[in-house]
C-alpha cells in the first residue's frame, strides 16, 4: 500500500489533468486512491476526543486508519496538525507538501524527528514534497 501513496508520477499526472486546483486534485487523487482500494474514505474529519474538537483532517482512509494531511503555507502551521494527529493516533499518518511553501517536508521532519512530544509516533509519518516528487520520511510501522 505504501508504493501506491508514494506513486508521486501518478499524482502528478492526475493533477495535471484533473482540472481542480492543485490541493484540491491532490486530495481528490488520494480519495479515489482510497476508494479503488477498497476502503472507506472521510472527508474533512472532525476530531473530537472528550468534548474537544481538535479541528479535521483533510482526509482519512478508515480501515487502514491512514490520515492524510495538505498544507502549503506557513511551517508553524504544522505544529496544529501535528496535534491533531497524535490526538486521532491513526496507524500511518501521510503529509502532502511542497517545497514551494514556507513548510518544507524537510523541516517539518526535523520537528517531527526532534520532538519530544512526540515520541514513538514519530515512526507513523510517511512526509512528501509533492512539488519536487520526492518522499522525505517513511513510517517504519
Amino acid at each position: 500500500m505504501i508504493t501506491e501513496i508514494t506513486d508521486l508520477n501518478s499524482l502528478d499526472r492526475y493533477v495535471k489533468t484533473s482540472g481542480l486546483k492543485f490541493r484540491e486534485a491532490i486530495l481528490r487523487y488520494y480519495k479515489e486512491l482510497g476508494e479503488k482500494l477498497g476502503y472507506s474514505v472521510r472527508e474533512n474529519a472532525s476530531i473530537i476526543k472528550n468534548g474537544v474538537n481538535y479541528g479535521k483532517i483533510d482526509l482519512i482512509w478508515l480501515e487502514p486508519n491512514i490520515a492524510f494531511i495538505t498544507e502549503f503555507g506557513n511551517l508553524e502551521e504544522i505544529y496544529k496538525h501535528l496535534w491533531k494527529i497524535l490526538e486521532y493516533s491513526p496507524n500511518q499518518a501521510v503529509f502532502l507538501l511542497s517545497s514551494k511553501s514556507s513548510c518544507k517536508a524537510e523541516d517539518a521532519d526535523k520537528i517531527i524527528e526532534r520532538s519530544g512530544l512526540i515520541g514513538e509516533k514519530k515512526n507513523i509519518f510517511l512526509l512528501m514534497d509533492v512539488t519536487d516528487k520526492k518522499v522525505v520520511r517513511k513510517p517504519t510501522v
